[in-house]
């Protein structure tokens, strides 16, 4: 996304979104025509407050539903044997900077493996910002694709998760099962 779209909230962008099942309940695959711009969770009922809750991030945008069109990028992302390195999955990100070094740092987080918010500030460079690592952590429009479900407290507890608790909970058990860790 380019800044001129970022600063105006997304005007004159078309996304289009569709309700999924997911592993970890309903999600909502946003996308543009240059790839996946947004993945939220939703509990059964709640959908159209995500969706809501998604649509903040750029309010100036256009939506439409098109569950045909998100439905290839809902089965590429929970679906393991679709993950190939030789066709990375396009992700349009909008955030500041700062927000977008911290997704960057939370790709290459392996699967099945965490890390704390003080890891992230200081592979950024900002040893004293784990507060603001955190926030950018929750600002995440990616979940799930973005890997915030890996970024754990310092302590290694399983802290905030926009989606909640349980759901990252969850995130990291299904990641291990995939992995064959017991």
């Amino acid at each position: 996304m380019s800044p001129g779209e970022w600063k105006n909230g997304g005007a004159g962008l078309t996304l289009t979104y569709g309700f999924h099942p997911s592993p970890f309940g309903t999600a909502i695959v946003i996308a543009t025509a240059r790839g996946l711009s947004g993945l939220a969770f939703a509990d059964p009922g709640e959908e159209q407050a995500a969706l809501a809750d998604m649509t903040r991030r750029w309010p100036n945008a256009t939506y439409v539903e098109d569950h045909e069109s998100t439905a290839p990028l809902a089965r590429r992302i929970f679906d393991t044997r679709l993950w190939r390195p030789d066709q990375p999955l396009r992700v349009v990100m909008i955030g500041t900077d700062f927000e977008v070094r911290v997704w960057e740092t939370l790709l290459k987080i392996p699967m099945g493996r965490a890390v704390s918010y003080s890891d992230i500030a200081c592979k950024i460079n900002s040893p004293k910002a784990s507060r603001a690592v955190g926030a950018a952590v929750g600002k995440n429009p990616v979940s799930f694709v973005v890997p915030c479900h890996r970024a754990l407290g310092k302590s290694g507890t399983l802290t905030g998760y926009h989606w909640g608790i349980t759901r990252k909970q969850a995130m990291l058990g299904w990641e291990a099962g995939q992995l064959g860790v017991q």
